[in-house]
């Protein structure tokens, strides 16, 4: 008779998942956002799983030929994990044990900073304890298979079940691939990240690395289309808003006080900002009818000008039940998220595609509202100044109110639990740290 585990990843493998894992309560071990009593109270283990980004979608977003079916690829995918992990968790309620899907994203525990985004549960710290995947210099976990250019997925449950064996040793990618490579830290417009120098995550009483980060806000500026050109100024993201203090000298990262101000500040003037999220929540928190995913994503043609396809999002934002969907400003919903897209399964792929996105210029504001992608920095300054897009105050008022509403509805608040699971965390990784040996 099969026992449990080989039952779950039979039916995984009838969805069409072969990279999974699972982690028992003795692998869950780490910082708060490994605590899956979070999703489900009484929860002990975890399966996690992963899919792979579609390549070709991949290239033609770094290579600015089109944004389109990288982000019809998000919508789908995000949306395919989610409900894949609920079909796995029905399955393992037929076998007589509670289980619960963890949401693609934006499930978030309430901080006093509600800006702070930590997740409920860590898809990417289930996937290094599942043993599927290790962590790159990004940050983002890697599978041999896939590279860092993953969809990732997470049930949990009530069922002691049993740990696989991890496939990878805590610093497998760091030594064997990313130290030849690190194209990643290239790719971060705002350099989140650095060249040099590790820091760590503690699970299972194992330090696992990945390069040192300079302030995560630097993360969201570039992930919202906050700032968008590259620190040489060769090439941008897919957002057209630059911070102009930032183009030629980024801000020092220990004043994370007048960085977030920067950021409120950006994010006031562009405008759109709630509507935008929401899309991104929707998307990735709750599941939806998958028949109304497909139709949407069936109905948009790469080969229809923004302005086509921009009714078909809005009509769309506004079935998910997005307000203020007419605020919206562009169909660039999602315009980062690099150094996970350009880490490929092998460093040649790696290379071919940040040779793609060095080469795919800058996309600018251009007339009648269309984007339009420039091969020089100075025709992209003369695009930004003739056609950039001015927002109301209105507009900007308005989305003021209803992002501040928004986050502290969702995310502000206190949880104990957490925070005092955050300061034994803490005190565990600084000794994990100092015990290591010097040089």
């Amino acid at each position: 008779m099969s026992s449990i585990e080989e039952k779950i990843k039979g039916f995984f493998r009838e969805q069409g998942v072969d990279v999974m894992g699972i982690a028992g309560p003795e692998r869950l071990d780490g910082p708060p956002s490994l605590d899956p009593t979070y999703t489900m109270k009484g929860a002990k283990s975890i399966i996690s799983f992963a899919l792979p980004m579609n390549v070709g979608a991949i290239y033609k977003f770094l290579g600015k030929e089109s944004n389109t079916y990288h982000n019809l690829d998000q919508t789908r995918m995000n949306q395919k994990m989610h409900r894949i992990a609920c079909s796995v968790a029905g399955y393992i309620q037929s076998l007589g044990y509670r289980a619960q899907a963890v949401p693609s994203n934006n499930s978030y525990r309430r901080a006093p900073d509600a800006f702070a985004t930590h997740p409920s549960f860590s898809h990417r710290f289930g996937a290094i304890a599942s043993g599927i995947a290790a962590q790159g210099w990004s940050g983002n976990v890697m599978t041999e298979e896939y590279g860092a250019a993953i969809y990732l997925g997470t049930v949990v449950t009530e069922a002691v079940l049993k740990s696989d064996t991890p496939r990878y040793k805590p610093r497998h990618f760091i030594d064997n691939f990313c130290a030849k490579c690190k194209v990643c830290e290239k790719t971060c417009v705002a350099g989140m990240f650095m060249p040099e120098g590790e820091e760590y995550i503690l699970l299972n009483g194992e330090l696992h690395p990945r390069g040192k980060r300079r302030n995560i806000d630097f993360c969201n500026a570039s992930c919202f289309g906050l700032h968008s050109i590259s620190r040489d100024k060769k090439w941008t993201t897919w957002g057209t808003r630059w911070i102009d203090d930032w183009v030629d000298e980024l801000p020092d990262p220990s004043k994370k006080a007048k960085i977030r101000y920067t950021l409120f500040k950006e994010g006031l003037l562009a405008g759109d900002s709630t509507p935008r999220y929401s899309i991104i929540r929707e998307i990735g928190f709750n599941l939806q009818p998958a028949d109304f995913i497909e139709a949407y994503c069936a109905d948009v043609e790469e080969t229809e000008t923004e302005t086509e396809r921009f009714p078909k999002l809005i009509k769309f934002a506004k079935q998910l039940g997005v307000k203020n969907a007419d605020c919206f400003k562009n169909e660039r919903i999602l315009t980062c998220g690099q150094c996970a897209n350009v880490c490929g399964p092998t460093l040649d792929e790696t290379a071919k595609r940040y040779n793609a996105l060095l080469k795919g210029g800058f996309v600018v504001p251009g007339p009648n509202s269309e984007v339009t992608v420039v091969d020089s920095y100075e025709k992209a300054l003369e695009m930004r100044k003739k056609y950039m897009p001015q927002v109301s105050f209105g507009d900007m008022f308005k989305d003021f109110v209803a992002s501040t509403i928004m986050w502290h509805q969702y995310y502000g608040g206190v949880e104990p639990k957490s925070v005092y699971q955050g300061v034994v965390y803490d005190r565990k990784l600084k000794k994990a740290v100092r015990a290591l040996p010097l040089g």
